[in-house]
């Protein structure tokens, strides 16, 4: 009988497992299919030289996935999935980082933390002692609706020019 409950929980571990693989499998699929909509690149698990998270508590990331790279409207923006810290203290975060003087009060909610450094805002949650979502990861819908605002702030910038 002992056998029969290691089995089981052998088999809803390795469930749990394939269940986390896909859910990342379909993300990394459903933000290839977004930057392919904003004409943006897929860059993968690479930040470009020009984005320093130097100065933010994002600087400790020890991932980085997910990379997308465009440039709207002569606005350039870098949106990633990463993980800062390492073991039971890490937490995952959607960032959202706009190169040059773009308006981003478009973006502010409560939620969200807007940090500056160098030429780029650097825009995501902040760490929380009590993380109501699980991942820490930002939907995929969530990160379309910013892409979009400030493509449409860019939009209004260049006409008023």
């Amino acid at each position: 009988m002992r056998e029969l409950g290691f089995v089981l929980m052998a088999a809803l571990a390795l469930g749990a497992l394939v269940a986390v693989y896909l859910a990342e499998r379909q993300r990394a699929a459903a933000i290839r299919a977004l930057a392919i909509r904003f004409g943006f690149h897929y860059i993968g698990e690479a930040l470009p030289r020009s984005l320093t998270l130097n100065g933010t508590p994002l600087e400790r990331a020890s991932k980085v996935w997910n990379v997308i790279d465009g440039e709207p409207h002569g606005i350039r923006i870098i949106a990633f999935d990463c993980r800062v810290g390492v073991g039971r203290g890490s937490w995952r975060r959607t960032v959202i980082a706009v190169e040059r003087g773009s308006n981003l009060s478009l973006l502010l909610n409560p939620e969200m933390k807007m940090d500056s450094v160098g030429s780029w805002k650097v825009l995501y949650r902040p760490q929380a002692s009590t993380n109501f979502r699980v991942a820490g990861l930002m939907p995929v819908t969530e990160l379309e609706s910013y892409l979009n605002s400030v493509a449409a702030d860019a939009t209004k910038s260049s006409q008023r020019v």
